[in-house]
């Protein structure tokens, strides 16, 4: 017998979720809870405006089953729907699917579909839809980098006339709802599939408010309402993605009306931006670790010494306090606070006699050569690299830091061999531990780039991913963070705080903790 499941399964986070959200915006923030997208009223016709957001890098692929950046993300989540979604306080929400049900053994899903919403190739959306969408993702061949958040655990997908698709799963999956919330879940056109599947990276065809008018990579994207829409009529004419690495160069164009909303507003840039009477500038704690990777197939550091030896090496207070101005919180774990399964495993003491005693006893000679690889658009982060670098070369090694274009960068980090370390950004986009901690140290993850590998830690990632009694799961993840800190493949920094810089005549943009930001109910005055 199936028994109906409560929408927010998130709930034990919610709440947490929501008092972080009202205690760390300012006052006058644009985030707005989400309309219900049941309702599919059609808005009072307005005059709508254009948005312009200046984001620090473009988009690398509009595939959302095959693209891991978050700006790409960014952008896929206004053009995919998926069968549900968070609203503002992270609960579990419909979206495509009106209700769902499941087995008393949790292996079997039942999605009762929304009726008459079609594709923005006018393709209908049906049961059939869903299958084939996520047909594709749980074929391994197809190698797509968001196999493992839902697709490897499909085992067959059934359909039941139009509007009710069943999952079969090949074991209890506890975090599925938190996984077909995100931007990788969203529901593919099967006639983009049929027809042009090696093109949906630069022509995507979903259900969502907005689809794709125009593209010219590493300059602009521009997204146009969706005519066959099935919720509320957009409000805005036109949404424009520009790409602006530099931080100076986004203020410019936020303070001169050019650009409406500016992600990553410099640290230094807050206090006088808030200052400004036509302007907004909303923080928000992120579920977002900073932290340093490192490359546990090359020698020296495939020694657990000289790993921990980097993570003494490094003064996080000092970080902290002088490059941030004590705004971001030291990272105590290898996910964030505010994450279901976090667990505070502590810092690491910084103690430089010790790190240099722990290199003595692996070998490690002065001048040893290490390659530091960085993102160009995580403008935020490029000090903390720098700090981290010159921190190692106190230690000895000869540090080299590399700033690399994004597709670069994600390239770059396919072969072990291009890099020893490597920064970026631990986020929870679920808002549930399973899919991080999957991804980053299962030792067959493709998203593993520390290569890390704990027969332990797997059989452990495998139960806890499988376990639906919450307390269980997470006394399992406690186990796995505080192996994973002894094993020291990362170097874990600070837990993010993010701000947005946008014009007060931008109202409607939902900011979610997971870095997602719902441009659904933008409007421009």
């Amino acid at each position: 017998m199936n028994r109906k499941l409560r929408w927010s399964m998130a709930g034990q986070i919610a709440l947490a979720m929501s008092l972080l959200l009202s205690a760390c915006s300012s006052p006058n923030a644009a985030s707005t809870p989400s309309s219900s997208p049941a309702s599919g009223k059609a808005a009072e016709a307005v005059k709508a405006k254009p948005l312009t957001i200046a984001l620090t890098g473009d988009a690398t692929s509009l595939d959302p089953q095959n693209a891991s950046d978050s700006i790409s993300s960014l952008v896929t989540y206004q053009i995919f729907d998926r069968l549900v979604t968070f609203n503002d306080k992270l609960d579990i929400v419909p979206q495509l699917a009106e209700s769902w049900t499941h087995s008393k053994d949790g292996k079997e899903w039942t999605f009762q579909l929304r009726k008459g919403v079609k594709f923005q190739d006018g393709t209908p959306l049906n049961a059939e839809a869903v299958k084939t969408s996520f047909e594709r993702v749980a074929d391994k061949s197809k190698k797509l980098s968001q196999y493992t958040l839902v697709g490897q655990f499909i085992d067959s997908i059934t359909t039941n006339g139009e509007s009710e698709v069943v999952f079969h799963l090949k074991a209890p999956q506890a975090a599925l709802l938190n996984n077909l919330a995100v931007s990788p879940s969203g529901i593919l056109s099967p006639k983009s599939i049929k027809e042009n599947e090696a093109g949906i990276s630069k022509n995507p065809v979903g259900t969502g408010p907005f689809q794709l008018k125009a593209w010219t990579p590493g300059n602009e994207l521009v997204l146009e309402p969706n005519p066959h829409y099935w919720g509320d009529k957009q409000q805005v004419s036109s949404v424009t993605f520009r790409t602006v690495p530099e931080n100076s160069a986004r203020v410019i164009m936020l303070e001169s009306g050019e650009a409406d909303v500016i992600e990553k507003v410099p640290n230094s840039e807050v206090a006088r931006l808030e200052k400004n009477s036509s302007l907004t500038v909303h923080s928000r704690l992120t579920n977002r670790v900073l932290y340093i990777g490192i490359n546990t197939t090359n020698a020296p550091f495939n020694d657990v010494k000289v790993r921990k030896a980097l993570n003494a090496a490094i003064d996080r207070d000092t970080l902290i306090n002088k490059l941030y101005e004590g705004r971001v919180k030291p990272a105590t774990s290898f996910i964030a606070q505010h994450t279901f399964g976090y667990s505070n495993v502590g810092q690491y003491t910084f103690s430089p006699e010790q790190a240099n005693q722990w290199l003595q006893e692996a070998g490690v000679k002065p001048g040893t050569p290490l390659r530091i690889i960085l993102a160009g658009n995580t403008v935020q982060d490029r000090p903390a690299a720098e700090f981290v670098q010159n921190s190692l070369q106190k230690i000895g090694f000869k540090a080299e830091l590399k700033v690399l274009e994004l597709g670069a960068y994600l390239e770059a980090l396919k072969d072990p061999k291009n890099y020893d370390l490597f920064v970026r950004g631990a986020s929870s986009t679920t808002g549930d531990a399973d899919t991080l901690l999957r991804d980053s140290f299962f030792s067959t993850s493709t998203s593993n780039y520390a290569h890390y590998t704990n027969p332990e830690v797997d059989k452990l990632l495998k139960e806890s991913g499988e376990q639906v009694n919450k307390e269980e799961r997470q006394k399992l993840y406690a186990t796995v963070q505080k192996i994973v800190k002894e094993d020291a493949p990362w170097i874990p920094l600070h837990e993010d705080l993010a701000y947005v810089g946008l014009s007060k005549k931008v109202q409607g943009i939902t900011f979610l903790p997971t870095l997602f930001w719902d441009l659904r109910n933008v409007k421009v005055q």
